[in-house]
């Protein structure tokens, strides 16, 4: 009889530990529904803040060390270089991104930029075959490091798009001793063409977008250290594939990495020369307001190119600062 008790008492004890196990499954199975499920928002959200869903941006202005400057005679004139391709170049006149810089920063804007121009140039070292390559970013800057403008004025001039001539006749107005500010933007170019977003065995090589980036910023800071420089990143954009088919930028990798990606790598590249950092690509024209201000999958519309000079001219207008590097005794 004793022995049935005890038996007995044991199969409730078994039989209250398995209901408790599966009373806690429940609960448990239950609170991660809800939690995956998520809590909606009020419908209504006028009191919302959406700033506060906002992605950081990588913005990094740079203040000027004052060392840099000294020597310099302030002319009293703010005088900006923008160099790049189709951002500045497929407007040079007072609805383009230059003229707007100007009129909102009221300085003395050259535009300097080339049509499908890249960041990255096409060959190592130049060759005569490829004679586009003297409108790359390298190529570009040595021209007014050299001031010798001959022979990118002799292929401009070969070129049907009357654009390439009339940059490099700007070329050569430019004073680079009055010039305090370049401004450099490319957009996706370098990604849509399958430029390698950088090479990870040569961190100057200029065949790659951040090579090429890299190795010409550091030309105009040993050349022009008194300038200060902008970097504005390309903006969101979309590749178009040999079918007309349009793909996500943001998550398109055509073998080099994402356009993303080359944001991220800009950015590093940049940060490594010492210079200012725009991000356009999330601060300024974006996956979710892109359709407002860009006419294709890469370029800008009118109201895309004010949006992008009210970028720029609010940190030339409002964030420069100027700093000693020299410490105190």
């Amino acid at each position: 009889m004793e022995e049935n008790k005890k038996t007995g008492t044991q199969i409730i004890l078994h039989i209250v530990l398995l209901a408790a196990i599966i009373l806690i499954a429940v609960i448990s199975i239950y609170r991660l529904y809800e939690w995956n499920k998520g809590t909606p928002l009020d419908a209504d959200t006028e009191d919302v803040d959406p700033s506060q869903f906002d992605i950081e941006t990588l913005d990094m202005i740079i203040p000027m060390d004052a060392s840099l400057l000294e020597g310099r005679e302030d002319d009293g004139e703010t005088t900006i270089l923008c160099l790049g391709n189709n951002p500045f170049a497929d407007d040079h006149g007072n609805t383009g991104l230059a003229a707007m810089i100007a009129s909102k920063t009221n300085a003395t804007v050259y535009d300097c930029s080339f049509p499908d121009s890249s960041a990255a140039c096409k060959y190592p070292v130049y060759n005569p075959q490829y004679t586009k390559d003297h409108f790359n970013f390298y190529y570009v800057v040595e021209c007014f490091r050299n001031n010798e403008f001959t022979a990118i004025s002799s292929i401009a001039n070969d070129e049907a798009d009357p654009r390439y001539a009339e940059s490099v006749e700007v070329m050569k107005t430019v004073d680079m001793d009055k010039v305090d500010i370049i401004v450099i933007m490319y957009d996706s170019t370098d990604y849509n063409v399958g430029t390698p977003s950088d090479n990870p065995d040569n961190p100057y090589d200029v065949t790659a977008f951040t090579g090429g980036l890299r190795t010409t910023i550091n030309n105009i800071k040993s050349t022009w250290p008194y300038i200060r420089v902008f970097v504005m990143s390309p903006t969101y954009a979309q590749y178009m594939d040999e079918d007309g088919e349009l793909h996500n930028g943001t998550i398109t990798d055509l073998g080099n990495g994402t356009l993303n990606h080359y944001l991220v790598k800009e950015a590093d590249a940049v940060m490594d020369c010492g210079v200012s950092f725009v991000d356009n690509y999330y601060g300024t024209i974006n996956e979710d307001n892109y359709q407002e201000y860009m006419k294709d999958h890469m370029r800008y519309n009118e109201a895309g190119r004010e949006k992008l000079a009210e970028r720029i001219a609010d940190i030339i207008n409002n964030k420069m600062g100027t700093v000693s590097s020299t410490a105190s005794k």
